[in-house]
Order: C-alpha cells, then structure tokens, then sequence
C-alpha cells in the first residue's frame, strides 16, 4: 500500500494535506511532565494492551530502527527532523500500513490519535474519532463533567480535538498585503494561522498551517464547521490572485514558470529553500500554462512538496546544507520529474 501522502486529494492546488488530532490521558497516571521512570512504563504497557495490533504495526520508540524512523518522519509522524524523539524509552508509537492513522504514546498527552490525509479531506476527522472511541471503551481516560477530556495542556482540555490543514499560498504571499489579510479573515473563524517553518532553510516556503484553536466552549462539529467554511475562503482566495498574476503579469509568470521548471529538472545542486521556491511558482502558473511544453501532473508537484517540507534532518544545520546534501535532494528532484515526461 501506498504512503498517504501519494494518494492525489481534492483541492490539492492549494490543501497539502488535513490533519485530525485527538489527544486523551488516562485515568490514575500523572500527567507525562511529572511520570517517573517506573510509572511511565506502566503508562505504555497499559496502552499497548489496547492497541488493535491486527491493525497496527510499531511500538517503543527506543526499538525503532534507522529506516523506520526515516520513513516515520517523512510521514509527518515523529516531528521535524525526528523532534519527538528525544527520551524515546518514554515513548511509542503505533501505525498503519499507509501510515494515515497513527497512535503516539507519551508525547505531550498520553495518547495522540492522528489521522491524515492528502489534500482537503475533513473525513479524517471520522477516522480519528473512531479510534479515540476504540481506546475510550479499553482504557479508564481522565474526563470531567464540566470540563471534558482532561489535559496537561489547558489549550486542549475539553474536545481535545486539532484540525490543521497544511496550504501552500504562492499567490497570496506575493500579493501586498495578503497574508495580513488572510490572517485577520482567519481570526473571524477563531483559528490561527502560522507559517509552516518560522525559521531556517525553509522559512519563506510560502507554505503555511491553518489550524482550529477552541476547545473549549464548543462541539467537535461547530469546530469542523467553522474549519470547512474558513478552508473553502482560503482556497477561493488563493486561486482568485493566481488568477489575477497569471492575466496580469501573464508573459512575466510564464517565464519564471519555465525557468522554474528548469531549475527543479535539471540542477546538479539545489538547497531545500531554493526547490521549494521553485515549487511555488510551479503551483501558482500550472492551470495557465499553454505552452504543452511543460508535462507535470498535480501529484508530483505534491510528492515533491511534501518530500521536500518533510525532508527528514541530517545530523547537524550544516549537514543539511552541504554540497553532498544539496546534490543527493537534486538527484532525487531529477528521477521524479523524469518519470512524470
């Protein structure tokens, strides 16, 4: 089967991806900050009695190999760079075969129950649902009656649910005062806007998270109703300026378009934020390229994206950035949009 992020999705011009996370702790364990040694391990061998293993694979992080934890990370399961494996003997984690459920003990809360898929695809949310329900029925989980689910973390006490949807808006963040703009509509939803990488090689990625922020004082289906009409607006808006750039700086966007393309297709050496650049202008001018020279599906343009935004770490900032990094990402670049021509 494959990996979730290689099945094409809808609107996936502008949605990469949408996430559901559900968060739960059990009853009679202290929060994970304040777990000791012996009380966590009582933690994850509760859990991993519950766990359906004919539907899961994985287990103790401490046992995961070096190609695991590769794959793991470029499926959005272990953070950035492999971040949420520090202290791995405190921590599992569990997975399907296409990786698009996922179940993580002892990484913030108890238990995160993440399901994801490619494109705008809010059916996640079902998904996640179902297997917190799963887990609700085997273990004793913390709830209140006047508060719901009970977190270490205040901002998810209640639903514990987080909807995020990852876009890539080229056009907007090109526009004058777009993302301001767009940030101020989110606001009106209640959410929070934030760029996908606030610092590093690719922090002007264009690329930015839109996620749900209450969880409080609302039902799972007024946040998942709020989330689709905001998603609906920021997909209308950020077609609307690609629109307007490609018809008004029409000769302009198709020169950067196929320079663009060149770039990608034929570099010998190419940093992350370089590609990722590149990948943007191929997104904003793919629907109003007329020339028939340029063959590139939607699908690769994602693969590539997502390869490159989950790009698992080197061992240091300076690894990451050497010739041989930069010359490995660019051979890689070469063989995908090879296959697609």
């Amino acid at each position: 089967m494959s990996d979730w992020y290689l099945k094409e999705g809808k609107d996936n011009d502008v949605v990469l991806s949408t996430k559901a996370c559900i968060v739960r702790n059990v009853k009679g364990y202290n929060f994970m900050p304040r777990l000791d040694d012996k009380e966590c391990q009582s933690l994850l061998e509760t859990i991993d009695k519950a766990i359906d293993k004919d539907t899961y694979m994985g287990g103790n992080a401490a046992q995961l190999d070096k190609e695991t934890i590769t794959r793991l990370t470029r499926l959005q399961i272990l953070g950035r760079e492999a971040s949420q494996l520090v202290n791995p003997e405190r921590k599992a984690f569990y997975y399907n075969d296409d990786v698009s459920l996922s179940i993580t003990v002892g990484s913030g809360e108890h238990i995160t129950v993440r399901a994801m898929a490619q494109g705008h695809d809010i059916s996640v949310y079902k998904q996640a649902e179902k297997e917190a329900i799963e887990l609700e029925n085997k273990l004793d989980i913390a709830f209140s009656d006047n508060y719901g689910f009970l977190t270490s973390n205040v901002r998810l006490a209640g639903t514990g649910l987080k909807i995020l949807y990852t876009v890539s808006l080229p056009a907007i963040s090109k526009t004058e005062g777009g993302i301001a703009a767009l940030t101020q509509r989110v606001g009106q939803y209640e959410w929070t806007i934030y760029p996908f990488a606030e610092r590093g090689e690719i922090a002007d990625s264009d690329v930015y998270i839109i996620a749900s922020v209450n969880t409080q004082g609302v039902t799972e289906d007024e946040v998942l109703r709020r989330g689709e009409m905001l998603i609906s607006d920021v997909i209308k808006a950020e077609r609307a300026c690609r629109e307007e750039i490609a018809s008004s700086k029409k000769e302009q966007s198709a020169d950067i378009y196929g320079r663009s393309y060149g770039t990608l297709r034929y570099a010998n050496i190419i940093s992350r934020s370089e590609a990722l650049q590149a990948l943007g202008w191929l997104r904003l001018f793919h629907d109003y390229d007329e020339s028939g020279e340029i063959n590139l599906s939607w699908k690769t343009i994602d693969k590539l994206t997502m390869d490159i935004l989950w790009e698992p770490g080197a061992p240091s900032r300076k690894a990451s950035q050497s010739v041989a990094s930069q010359k490995f990402r660019a051979r890689g670049i070469r063989t995908i949009l090879k296959g697609d021509e």
